[in-house]
């Protein structure tokens, strides 16, 4: 029986950015979103306070230079549903054209940190990979996952669905708002689970929300026109901002190349 070995992901990162840098070229007109999870992933689905959006993009420095923006964001409820990043809730800002180091300080990822390195690298070849076969499959804009919110059996009892989504829904299905409640009801581990969507304004009520991975993919391409809008913005009752840090910029003398410092 012959094993083959994986290299490690430092290895890779040699492989795939060692000795060179994408100097004098046009930064990807793209992006590239994955996750980590730092909990258990059960029947499909997560804690909100678990799962680590990573997003992966070209970011031009001026002088022919560009950085690959590595950042990771986690989400938060909020009294309208839920809270993708922003500046306080970005976890980390690298630059995965440094190499890997010790402890990764400023913009280097951690040699000890190989979910990441190995996630960053995973998104870096689907972005090149969509460049060099343009007629691959891309979404227009990013997809964030559903969400689930999950109540105490005898709390359950009394809630009810409203809003757009439900309503929309219940237009298209032909049956009542109730009678899709008691429908899609999900039961997980002693808790009743329905539509975050459909229950938002019950949101003080839910013991907990839950991320549906099921369905999610583990990686995405999408179109990046303008960051400013492409990765900011709404989706259902999740507002998401994966442009924004709590990382301060910092540049580098006019003699040495164009880098930056994550700073807390």
């Amino acid at each position: 029986m012959i094993s083959t070995l994986q290299p490690a992901p430092l290895d890779r990162w040699r492989q795939r950015f060692g000795g060179r840098r994408r100097h004098n070229r046009r930064p990807r007109p793209l992006a590239a979103l994955g996750y980590l999870a730092h909990g258990p992933v059960l029947e499909g689905l997560v804690e909100l306070e678990k799962l680590l959006l990573v997003v992966l993009y070209d970011v031009p420095t001026g002088h022919g230079q560009h950085t690959v923006r590595l950042a990771g964001y986690s989400g938060a409820r909020v009294p309208w549903g839920v809270q993708w990043g922003g500046s306080e809730q970005c976890r980390f800002l690298k630059n995965l054209l440094l190499q890997p180091v010790a402890n990764g300080p400023g913009l280097r990822l951690s040699t000890t940190s190989t979910d990441l390195l190995h996630l960053g690298l995973q998104l870096d070849h689907e972005l090149e990979r969509h460049v060099r076969h343009p007629a691959l499959p891309l979404r227009q804009q990013l997809r964030l996952p559903c969400l689930w919110a999950g109540f105490k059996p005898a709390d359950a009892a009394a809630i009810t669905g409203e809003g757009p989504e439900l309503e929309a829904y219940s237009r298209r299905t032909g049956k009542s708002a109730e009678r899709l409640l008691e429908r899609i009801r999900r039961e997980y581990f002693g808790l009743w689970l329905y539509p975050f969507p459909w229950l938002s304004h019950h949101w003080q009520q839910a013991v907990a929300v839950f991320a549906d991975l099921q369905r999610f993919p583990k990686r995405q391409v999408f179109h990046l026109r303008q960051p400013s809008a492409d990765l900011v913005g709404f989706q259902d009752v999740a507002q998401f901002d994966l442009l924004s840090s709590r990382f301060r910029p910092i540049t580098a003398g006019h003699h040495g190349p164009v880098t930056t410092e994550a700073v807390a």
